[in-house]
């Protein structure tokens, strides 16, 4: 259920639902247009819509920095939900026939909103939260992840290249290791997706790493480069 909700259908559905409800509450803001409509309380919730859309792109175009921006947007959109239903209850909402119906469908969008806005809230402080994988620390000596719970080390020795990558959910570093079975702990819950003659590459990215995908880049180049060096002395 939380992957629904986490969706991009699941949260324009979650604020769709209080939209309907307020709507409910407030039939005559339909009556002056649609300006007047996006001014009550139900046009606040479809303002939020937007911005939910807005940011999940926003943060799909890539670097640290503009995933906190597309977060951030979810974050205000939220709170204009919440701050709608709390307009159409001070706007006397209660005296509507229909303000149990209205209010009941506001509540279920609001709570689907809700926990968004928590996972969202988590991802602004830590972009990695909530990723399968994780990067944990580059070092001279290892590649060290989280995949799935379990510890996962990769000498640095092994790097063979790295490559910029692009995919649906944004940026990110193809990593090239010289082979699968040098990799110490859960070598097989990371995302591989080539094999080749020079070794197997798996994708790293951006929401992994915590990092933007030419700094991640970089240092994996850095770390195996010394590594390299080391090994010739």
């Amino acid at each position: 259920m939380r992957r629904i909700l986490l969706s991009t259908q699941g949260r324009a559905f979650s604020i769709a639902f209080s939209s309907f409800g307020l709507a409910m509450l407030a039939p005559p803001a339909f009556r002056g247009g649609f300006v007047p409509f996006l001014l009550s309380p139900p046009g606040l919730v479809v303002v939020a819509i937007g911005l939910v859309m807005l940011g999940l792109s926003v943060e799909e175009s890539g670097t640290v920095r503009r995933i906190r921006i597309g977060v951030a947007l979810r974050l205000f959109a939220f709170v204009l939900v919440a701050a709608a239903g709390a307009w159409a209850f001070a706007s006397g909402a209660l005296e509507s026939p229909l303000a149990i119906s209205g209010f009941l469908l506001h509540g279920v969008g609001l709570a689907g909103a809700a926990v968004a806005f928590v996972f969202d809230r988590r991802v602004f402080a830590d972009v990695r939260h909530g990723q399968a994988v994780r990067l944990e620390n580059i070092s001279v000596d290892f590649l060290s992840l989280r995949a799935r719970g379990r510890d996962v080390t990769i000498p640095t020795s092994s790097l063979r290249g790295v490559a910029l990558a692009r995919d649906l959910d944004g940026r990110g570093v193809l990593v090239l290791v010289r082979s699968r079975d040098d990799v110490v702990g859960g070598g097989e819950l990371l995302p591989w997706i080539a094999t080749t003659r020079e070794g197997e590459t798996f994708l790293l990215t951006e929401h992994e790493a915590g990092l933007d995908a030419e700094v991640l880049a970089t240092r994996l180049s850095e770390a195996a480069a010394a590594a390299q060096e080391r090994g010739y002395r």
